[in-house]
């Protein structure tokens, strides 16, 4: 017997059985890598005369942002903001599959829209700590300079590899990275002024579990796509493996081992 084709499209597809948090989250995920690998956002300006250096090399972003004033300081968090969002969305389905469970299907995309704008704000934000490190220092001249013929950037990549890596076995860590894994119950029918909230203050949560992993991406490079690739997987693989306390111990004796090794014989040069 020949299938009877003759319903509408619409009525022969599920909309319950769609993974409409996984197509959302993962989709403006990829949306916004693709903007910035097509580099579709304006750069921080050009580099200073005298800096010989590709805009991914450590501290070169900060440099070109600074020295071209306020145009580059507001497309420098532009690309900064984009960049977290690139890379922290993949770590929020399991608070996004929440929020669908919650919300009516009415307001799921506004309140959604409202979380994410929240929460791309403070990482927005986030951009101005770098920015001000580099207007008391040059990030760049520090992490190339040598004092006493001692490699200054292989000491502070090696610190900061050595802090992060310590960093992954605090009790502030896990209680973090905890939190990370769930979110607060909402209204089905919040304000968008609450989801904001809700994705500002999920924000500061998940900036204190990974800062010292972004303070590590700075010192490597905040604008290098390979280091933003390991980040994400890295983030990702935290909040969405069963037992995310073995990854982060994992992660943690990776980067000491790094830091080791960077110590002992440096960093390749920047």
């Amino acid at each position: 017997m020949i299938p009877d084709t003759s319903l509408p499209f619409t009525d022969r597809i599920d909309p319950d059985a769609l993974p409409v948090p996984e197509v959302l989250v993962l989709s403006l995920s990829a949306l916004l890598w693709l903007v910035l690998v097509q580099g579709w956002l304006p750069g921080p300006g050009p580099v200073p005369a005298g800096l010989e250096a590709p805009m991914d090399a450590p501290g070169v972003p900060e440099t070109a942002a600074m020295a071209n004033g306020l145009g580059g300081v507001a497309a420098y968090l532009l690309t900064w903001g984009a960049m977290m969002l690139a890379m922290m969305l993949p770590s929020l389905l399991p608070v996004v599959r929440r929020y669908r469970s919650d919300l009516c299907d009415s307001v799921f995309v506004p309140s959604i829209t409202a979380f994410l704008g929240g929460y791309g704000l403070a990482w927005t934000l986030v951009g101005a700590v770098p920015l001000a490190v580099a207007a008391l220092v040059s990030i760049r001249d520090l992490l190339t300079g040598t004092v006493i013929g001692v490699s200054v950037g292989a000491v502070a990549v090696g610190g900061l590899l050595a802090f992060a890596g310590g960093y992954q076995f605090t009790s502030l860590k896990r209680d973090l990275l905890a939190r990370c894994g769930c979110c607060r119950s909402v209204h089905h029918r919040p304000s968008v002024a609450r989801m904001a909230r809700e994705g500002l203050e999920y924000a500061a949560n998940c900036i204190g579990c990974t800062w010292p992993l972004f303070a590590l991406m700075v010192a490597l490079g905040s604008m290098n796509l390979l280091v933003m690739v390991g980040l994400t997987l890295v983030v990702s693989l935290e909040r969405l493996a069963a037992d995310g306390d073995a990854v982060a111990r994992a992660l943690g004796v990776v980067l000491l081992g790094a830091a080791a090794f960077t110590l002992l014989f440096g960093v390749p040069a920047v």
